[in-house]
C-alpha cells in the first residue's frame, strides 16, 4: 500500500514509480510470458519504417499475466489513487522502441477531471536517453494542460487513417528532447503509474530491447460526461475479454461490473 506522500506525489505531479515492487524471481516469469505472447504475433511498421509489435489485449490472453490486474502492488495502488469503484480499462504489450512525440493520451480541459491511470511494467532498463517515458510534472492539472494543448499540440488530417494525429510543434522554442521535463527511468520490477491526462513522449533508444507491460484503469464513471468520455476514447471497456467478463474473482468482478 502506498503513503499518502506518494498518494499527494502522484496528485500533484501526475506520476509516481514504485521500486522494485516486484522480485526478479517474478520477472523472470513475467518476461518468459511476456515473450511467449508477442512471439505469436506479427510485426507492425511505423510510418518511419520502424517495426514493432504491439499487441492488445495483452494480459487477458495469458492466465498467468491476468494476476497482474488483481495483484495486490498494483490493485491496491490504483485504489487507493482513483478511489474505490475503479474500472478496468484494457491492457497491452509492447515489444519496439517506438519513440513518441509530446501528447497526452486524454487531452482537453473536460478530461481533467475524469482520472485514468495507466500503469506500465518495463521488462528492459530504461534511462532518459534510452526509452525512458518522459513526463511534464503537473501537466495534467490546470492551467498547464491547457497552455500546453494550446501551444504544444497541433492536428493534422491523416488522410490514410482517418482520424486526427497529435504532433508536438515547436511552439515553445525547443526541440521534442530539449522539452523541461522528468525521465521515468526504470529497471525491471518496478512499476511505473501516470495520469492519462499527463503530457508525455519518449526518445532515444535506437536499436534497444524496449518490452513493457501496459494496464489500465479509470475512476468510478458517476456521469454521463464520464461514460461519453469512455466511449470517445476507451469504448472497448464496455465489452470486456471473455476472460475477464466470465471471471467469478471479486476484483476482477468489481472493475467489470462497474461500466456493465
Amino acid at each position: 500500500m502506498i503513503t499518502e506522500g506518494q498518494r499527494a506525489h502522484f496528485k500533484t505531479f501526475g506520476f509516481l514509480i514504485l521500486k522494485q515492487a516486484f522480485s526478479s524471481e517474478e520477472m523472470k516469469t513475467i518476461t518468459h510470458e511476456f515473450d511467449q505472447l508477442i512471439d505469436a504475433n506479427e510485426p507492425q511498421t511505423l510510418d518511419n519504417e520502424e517495426q514493432i509489435k504491439h499487441v492488445v489485449p495483452f494480459i487477458e490472453e495469458s492466465p498467468q499475466l491476468a494476476k497482474l490486474a488483481e495483484d495486490d502492488r498494483i490493485y491496491e495502488t490504483v485504489e487507493k489513487l482513483l478511489g474505490s469503484g475503479f474500472i478496468w480499462g484494457g491492457s497491452e504489450g509492447q515489444d519496439g522502441r517506438a519513440s513518441a512525440d509530446w501528447h497526452s493520451d486524454r487531452p482537453g480541459i473536460s478530461e481533467l477531471f475524469f482520472t485514468r491511470i495507466k500503469v506500465h511494467l518495463y521488462l528492459d532498463p530504461t534511462t532518459k536517453n534510452m526509452g525512458a517515458l518522459r513526463v511534464i510534472p503537473g501537466s495534467h492539472r490546470m492551467p498547464l494542460h491547457e497552455l500546453l494543448v494550446k501551444q504544444l499540440l497541433k492536428y493534422y488530417f491523416k488522410q490514410s487513417a482517418k482520424e486526427d494525429v497529435p504532433i508536438a510543434s515547436n511552439a515553445l522554442g525547443v526541440t521534442g528532447t530539449e522539452m523541461p521535463s522528468f525521465a521515468l527511468e526504470s529497471n525491471p520490477g518496478d512499476i511505473v503509474l501516470f495520469n492519462q491526462s499527463l503530457f508525455h513522449a519518449v526518445y532515444g533508444g535506437l536499436g534497444m530491447q524496449r518490452r513493457y507491460i501496459a494496464l489500465k484503469f479509470a475512476e468510478n464513471p458517476t456521469t454521463e460526461k464520464h461514460i461519453a468520455s469512455l466511449k470517445k476514447w476507451s469504448n472497448y471497456v464496455f465489452q470486456p475479454e471473455e476472460v475477464f467478463l466470465n471471471s467469478n474473482r471479486p476484483r476482477i468482478r468489481m472493475m467489470i461490473d462497474g461500466v456493465r
